[in-house]
């Protein structure tokens, strides 16, 4: 190509590349933006952009080059990917491989980047961590645990994942997911010590929960009445199509909220032209409160720290009858029976390790 046709093409180039584009300066001044795609005959292969949707092909003399300027983009988008060297604790399996196709993208996008090194070192630490926790591992406080050490303290480790859950659900504003979430950890987690630091978190949540609620239901007739009139100012076509759409979504609405009720949704999903989803939560919500203010502040026992120690006596018994007393013990502090399940797994192995050969 002459220097007069790289001349005329740079300046269209130079105004719709990328800006991750590289610049080629040129023996008669000009420049050029591209992405060298390959080298041959001693010439740069370039990938330019002659619209946002159109890509053309421009072989330049390596002898017309007097410099280039390497794009830096990989850098912006480098900034984005250096926030995940720090893995937090807790992530699920789907978790880690969504961050490594993160990771990876960007190599596939940066060929030959100055952080390529670093993004493979992500990589690789990501990987690491995926493998233990598909064997079993969970990761708390930054360390792995191994499912060995993880069903030694289940109950506790499981309580605080659940309680950090709703915390982060209220944190975010979801309200209804976490006063759902927080039914069956009241359910597993009653005599814990993450039940009683939730408890009055919760309590005052489902406070200004239903106090929304009551506003919502003091409002309902005039804002029925104020679609009425709505429909009556319209043209007589617009208000068919209009009554229309309202009987589908008043029928969507109910269809839900009898799903809801069947499957025995504590907290239903409320609207606010819905009064029966609007009266349900009330009624629901002052139940919960009034179920809540009986519960203890504080457990009369800690079934985490009795699971805790009956799992540790267990593994040290040094005869059947003390694994007896820790299984007792461990009923006796009401630890819920799916815990009690893993307890008694361990009771069992013991158990037949001590039985004669």
């Amino acid at each position: 190509m002459s220097f007069q046709a790289v001349a005329c093409f740079s300046v269209l180039f130079s105004l719709v590349f990328a800006s991750h584009a590289d610049i080629f300066t040129l023996k008669d001044g000009s420049t050029l933006e591209g992405a060298i795609l390959r080298e041959e005959n001693g010439s740069y292969v370039l990938e330019v952009q002659v619209t946002k949707s159109i890509k053309d092909e421009r072989v330049v003399p390596k002898e017309d080059v007097v410099k280039i300027q390497r794009a830096k983009g990989d850098l912006t988008a480098f900034e984005s990917i250096a926030k995940l060297a720090k893995i937090p604790d807790l992530l699920t399996e789907e978790q880690y491989a969504e961050r490594i196709r993160t990771v990876e993208k960007f190599l596939k996008d940066h060929r030959g980047s100055d952080k390529s090194r670093d993004a493979r070192a992500i990589i690789a630490s990501h990987k690491a961590e995926l493998e233990q926790i598909a064997g079993g591992g969970i990761k708390m406080d930054g360390k792995i645990l191994s499912p060995t050490e993880y069903r030694a303290n289940a109950l506790e480790i499981d309580s605080t994942v659940a309680a950090n859950r709703i915390r982060t659900l209220l944190t975010e504003g979801l309200y209804l997911q976490a006063l759902r979430e927080f039914i069956p950890f009241d359910a597993d987690f009653r005599n814990t010590k993450d039940h009683s630091a939730l408890l009055p978190i919760i309590t005052q949540t489902i406070r200004s929960y239903i106090a929304q609620v009551e506003r919502e239901l003091a409002g309902y007739d005039k804002r029925m009445a104020e679609r009425q009139t709505g429909l009556a100012r319209m043209q007589m076509d617009d208000r068919r199509k209009t009554e229309a759409a309202l009987k589908e979504e008043s029928a969507a609405l109910e269809a839900r909220f009898k799903s809801e009720k069947d499957a025995k949704v504590g907290w239903v999903s409320t609207d606010p032209h819905f009064k029966p989803s609007l009266d349900e939560t009330l009624t629901f919500g002052r139940q919960e409160i009034s179920r809540l203010a009986n519960l203890p502040s504080m457990p009369q026992t800690d079934a985490g720290k009795a699971y805790r120690e009956a799992f540790q006596k267990i593994q040290n018994a040094e005869n059947t009858a003390a694994i007896t007393a820790a299984l007792s013990e461990a009923r006796a502090a009401m630890v819920p029976q799916r815990y009690l399940t893993i307890i008694e797994a361990a009771a069992a192995s013991a158990t037949s390790t001590l039985a004669p050969k």
